[in-house]
């Protein structure tokens, strides 16, 4: 009997707390923008430039590593012609001097590669720090409570859709980023 009355009270209680859904209560649909960030991130004039500057870099090192090379090959022939008219130890001495340069230019193209990889991730990094504030921008002016990324859409209102907005206002703020690569 006690539990009976217990069962009562509280189906009341929670009755009473729970409003009762109403014809004219409706959920307000929640303000969303959609962004490609996958395209702003291929377009963008920053973007573009980075490329440039960095094919540029990489350009100028394969034509110096490319003089490296034909140096080394004419070495590497000089050292085989010579071979039969040093002495062994001798020959082996240059043959060991050859191969430790080969391994320091290795190591020197490597680390080039790697500045060219840093310079290019922290451009890139740069970019995506700016596109992320615009499109923060973007959806404050817009009221959007949410942002998501057209890669994670499948359909969607082209009005809901700020991609060329913010790749504009991207370009106007960010136009260019000098790379600096170190040495």
């Amino acid at each position: 009997m006690r539990f009976a009355r217990l069962a009562v009270v509280i189906g009341m209680a929670m009755a009473l707390a729970v409003p009762a859904p109403t014809a004219t209560a409706q959920l307000e649909p929640t303000p969303i923008i959609v962004v490609d960030v996958q395209q702003i991130m291929r377009e963008a004039a920053a973007v573009v430039a980075i490329q440039e500057q960095i094919d540029v870099y990489r350009q100028a090192y394969q034509e110096e590593f490319g003089r490296v090379e034909e140096d080394l090959r004419a070495a590497e022939a000089q050292l085989a012609e010579d071979r039969e008219h040093l002495p062994q130890d001798e020959f082996i001495q240059r043959r060991r001097e050859f191969e430790r340069t080969v391994v320091d230019l290795q190591r020197q193209a490597q680390q080039r590669r790697s500045a060219l990889d840093s310079a290019l991730n922290d451009g890139m990094t740069e970019v995506r720090a700016a596109l992320i504030e615009v499109i923060t921008e973007i959806a404050r002016e817009q009221g959007a409570r949410m942002v998501l990324d057209r890669s994670n859409v499948v359909i969607v209102d082209s009005v809901l859709d700020f991609s060329d907005e913010a790749l504009a206002r991207l370009n106007q703020r960010l136009s260019t980023i000098a790379i600096v690569v170190p040495e």
